[in-house]
This record gives structure tokens, C-alpha cells and sequence, in this order.
């Protein structure tokens, strides 16, 4: 597990040093420094082969494309090296790195003797912002990718994993939960019979769209894989229609990647989850914080940066139903001081029974000051 890190000159994170915990999560205005801490895991992970093997920092792979060096040095830098410090299960790992301008494969000045595991572990997912969209069609996965069941970064391979693992079964702990939905015992029974992992999607999916069924077909003699949606009720069987991702709602693909990697991911997984409530209702937002939640009580690591204060408040209905400890919680509040333009990090603690020690200025209080507004 990754229980820090620290980044020096690494763009807007001129001196960043956060704890991290078994679920991280990450909030803040645009562009003060979130998705910098998880482009650097992302920029570890993609320069190592699986064999722990390195030949530089690869700022352009199949994780994050940063651009140059020149892109990724803070302006304000001392000096001309950007370094990265992360600490796995009490075993410190600090690279430092530097370049021309224009090079985006940079030398080493210093690694680790031996590779962490976070960067040739096989349970790793990042799934960035710009993820899976409605459409006919969706890749089959490489070999490589299939064998490691990896999503990719923007979830492309989702449906091609649900097409190879639909049978496996997810560990009760993630189940989804089947009650304040108003679904008779016999629906559940069509919608989500089973433990297995697509039911158990179509499961998470009735807090997004009642009734949702989603099935995949593999093209035969092409590289592509078939989603579709098809809906059940009192009056709709099994045999219902079935609808392309185009003509149902745009957050029921557009989430599959996040719920699909909280169900699946094994124990001791590392997830990366950038705006996970994105084009979703408030209820799905509130729901996928307790999916992550189950999923962080049942040995994963996730990251997660988020703009929902929905989400937050899945996490934190989590904590007081005693479905996470908070110890296994942290939240950093990111700021980005105009005057000095250096990333500053605010950590407030959440309680026992779900509350937080203190709420930041500008950390999810949107909505008392509209009202607040509204009512003078």
C-alpha cells in the first residue's frame, strides 16, 4: 500500500507532501494540483516493464502524454530536477529526474535499488476523466492488457473485460445493497440473480437507471465487442428490447470503468479514479462513495479525485455505518494561492460518526453559500 508521497518541481507542485491511506481522497478547484499527484504514480507505473525493468521517465505512454520536460518542471524551480518520493509499506522510493527541455525521455539521477510493486503489480487501474462514451462498438483488449485485465486509462476496454470475466464472481463485501429502491424480491431476481460480475453491475446500475440490463457480444471475424442496454419491470421480461449506449442515458456508460474496477479488483489492487460522479444524479454520485467505500473496506487502494460533495457524502455515510474505520480515510483539500501560484494542501479528519474535524474554506460549502445568498 502507498502511504505517502511527495513531489518537488513536478509542474504546479513545487513542494507537495501528502499522507495517503487505504482510500485518498482529493478535492479543489481546477488546476490546483489533484491530477498532478496522479499523473506522477501514472509516470512510475508507465516507465517500468512488468520485469521492474526502466531505461527513464516516460512522460508520453499508455498512462499519461505530459508533453516535454519543459512541461512538467515548476516555473518557479530551484534548479533544474523534478523529484518524486513515495513511500510503500514503510519503504521510502525517491526518483529524481531532469532533461533537456524538449526531451520527453528523461535519465535518472537517482531510482530505487529495487522497483515497488506498485509500478509492476498487475492490479492497477487509472482511469482518468475523459473516460468510455456511448457508442456501438468498443475495442477487444491486447493480450497483455486481457491477461493483466487491465480497462485502460479511459476505460476503453471495460466491455471487452465484462465480455471475458462476466461468470466470475464478486466478493460479497461489494455486493450491491437491494433495498430503498422499491423492487419487489422478483424483480431483483431478473435484474441481478447472482453473485457474478455482470449481474452485480446491473445490481449498482438501478441507483443510475431502475430496471437497467446490460449485455456484451463479441464480433465475431472483428476486434470489437458489442454494449447493450435493455430494461426490466412488471411488464418487460427478460426478452425486453435491447438499446445501444447511444440511446439510453450518457452517465450509464460513461460510469461503467469506475463500477466494473470497484467490483473487480482483487485484494491489494491500486485504483486511480479521477471524477468518478461525472454526468451522474446525485443518488449514483452518493452511491458509487459507498461502492468505493465497500470496495477500500475489502483491501483495495483508491485515489480518487473528486468535485462531489455527493461522493464525499457516500464516504462519509460509510464511516458511520462503520463500513470503513476513519483511520483508513484521508482527505486533502487543494488550493492554489494566486499570490505565490504554489499548490497548498488543507487535511481535515473525518469523525467517527461520518463528520470532518473542519471544513477548508472553498472544500464542498457551495451550496451554504448559495443559500446563504438566496436568503438575504
Amino acid at each position: 500500500m502507498l502511504r505517502n508521497i511527495q513531489l518537488e518541481n513536478f509542474k504546479a507542485s513545487r513542494d507537495v507532501d501528502i499522507r495517503l491511506a487505504p482510500l485518498t481522497v482529493l478535492a479543489g478547484l481546477n488546476s490546483t494540483g489533484k491530477s498532478t499527484l496522479l499523473q506522477a504514480i501514472g509516470l512510475l507505473r508507465q516507465s517500468y516493464d512488468l520485469n521492474g525493468k526502466t531505461t527513464g521517465l516516460s512522460l508520453s505512454g499508455t498512462l499519461v502524454h505530459l508533453g516535454q520536460f519543459g512541461d512538467v518542471l515548476s516555473e518557479s524551480a530551484v534548479g533544474d530536477t523534478v523529484a518524486i518520493a513515495i513511500d510503500e509499506n514503510g519503504k521510502p522510493n525517491r526518483w529524481i529526474f531532469r532533461g533537456h527541455r524538449e526531451a520527453n525521455q528523461l535519465s535518472f539521477d537517482e531510482l530505487p535499488p529495487d522497483p515497488p510493486d506498485f509500478v509492476t503489480s498487475p492490479y492497477f487501474q487509472y482511469l482518468q476523466a475523459d473516460r468510455l462514451v456511448p457508442q456501438t462498438l468498443y475495442p477487444q483488449a491486447p493480450q497483455r492488457d486481457r491477461d493483466l485485465g487491465f480497462l485502460g486509462a479511459h476505460g476503453e476496454y471495460t466491455v471487452d473485460f465484462l465480455s471475458q470475466t462476466a461468470k466470475q464472481n464478486v466478493s460479497k463485501k461489494r455486493t450491491f445493497p437491494r433495498t430503498g429502491f422499491g423492487i419487489s424480491d422478483d424483480l431483483w431476481d431478473k435484474i441481478a440473480p447472482t453473485d457474478a460480475l455482470l449481474d452485480q453491475v446491473a445490481g449498482w446500475l438501478q441507483q443510475l437507471s431502475p430496471g437497467a440490463r446490460l449485455s456484451t457480444t463479441t464480433v465475431n471475424g472483428t476486434d470489437e465487442v458489442l454494449l447493450q442496454f435493455s430494461y426490466i419491470g412488471k411488464y418487460r421480461e427478460a426478452g425486453s428490447n435491447a438499446y445501444r449506449p447511444t440511446n439510453v442515458g450518457f452517465g450509464l456508460t460513461y460510469s461503467l470503468p469506475i463500477v466494473v474496477s470497484c467490483l473487480a479488483a482483487p485484494n491489494g489492487a491500486l485504483l486511480l479514479m479521477e471524477n468518478p460522479e461525472a454526468h451522474l444524479h446525485p443518488r449514483g454520485q452518493t452511491a458509487l462513495g459507498e461502492l468505493i467505500a465497500r470496495s477500500v473496506s475489502d483491501g483495495v487502494q483508491v485515489i480518487v479525485e473528486t468535485h462531489s460533495d455527493h461522493l464525499l457524502n457516500g464516504l462519509r455515510l460509510a464511516v458511520k455505518a462503520k463500513r470503513l474505520v476513519p483511520a483508513d480515510v484521508v482527505m486533502h483539500f487543494f488550493s492554489r494561492p494566486t499570490e505565490t501560484g504554489d499548490v497548498f494542501v488543507q487535511s481535515p479528519a473525518i469523525l467517527e460518526n461520518g463528520r470532518l474535524s473542519n471544513w477548508p474554506v472553498g472544500f464542498f460549502d457551495q451550496w451554504d453559500k448559495d443559500i446563504e445568498a438566496l436568503l438575504e
